[in-house]
């Protein structure tokens, strides 16, 4: 069963104010990989600390928003990376050879983030081979744009009343590069379960 199929949908929507919040969690996760991306261009002083915080609030309010739309954050995560893995061509690269799980296999059985923080990286390594080799500076911009640009996807929504097709469609986004941002700041994550309830 996934997100789209459930036989009674028993989904909530989160409240505007909900939802305008999240908003500007990301757009202050966007402002804080900005600012330590300028930072180090500049070479002026700067810590990981406001990134590593950044990812933590966007796992935070991925968790809430799920909860409140009575989505399990863990499954739309997992299905948005097995709609990734499926649809790319590097699906089939080094299948023969292949020893670890893939992202999305992986994710079927993780449960907590720092589980689930392995199975991105497997992921990652073997679909996105063009960031995931891309120095940590280059990888931390990339990431930034993603941020910024769930973002204005989260403002679109709230202003037009389309939470539906951004929780089908980013909400397990907003986790997936919360895992990013923390992962690029070489940051653990804890052994605490993905979804709230």
């Amino acid at each position: 069963m996934t997100l789209h199929d459930s036989p009674t949908d028993t989904r909530n929507e989160p409240s505007e104010a909900d939802l305008s919040r999240a908003a500007f969690t990301l757009i202050r996760a966007a402002a804080a990989c900005a600012a330590f991306c300028e930072h180090i261009e500049h070479n002026e002083p700067a810590t990981t600390h406001q990134v590593v915080t950044a990812a933590e609030s966007m796992r935070r309010v991925a968790a809430e928003l799920a909860d409140q739309s009575g989505v399990s954050l863990r499954q739309a995560y997992e299905d948005r990376i097995r709609g990734v893995e499926a649809s790319s061509l590097l699906r089939y690269a080094g299948a023969a050879e292949q020893v670890e799980l893939v992202g999305a296999d992986a994710l079927a059985s993780a449960r907590r983030w720092d589980e689930v923080q392995i199975a991105q990286l497997a992921h990652d390594r073997r679909f996105h081979p063009d960031v995931f080799g891309l120095p940590k500076i280059e990888q931390l911009r990339h990431y930034s744009f993603h941020v910024t640009k769930l973002a204005g996807l989260l403002a679109d929504a709230v202003e037009q009343g389309s939470w539906d097709a951004f929780r089908d469609e980013r909400l397990a986004d907003i986790a997936v590069f919360g895992v990013k941002l923390a992962t690029v700041c070489n940051e653990h994550l804890p052994s605490t379960d993905v979804d709230l309830t």
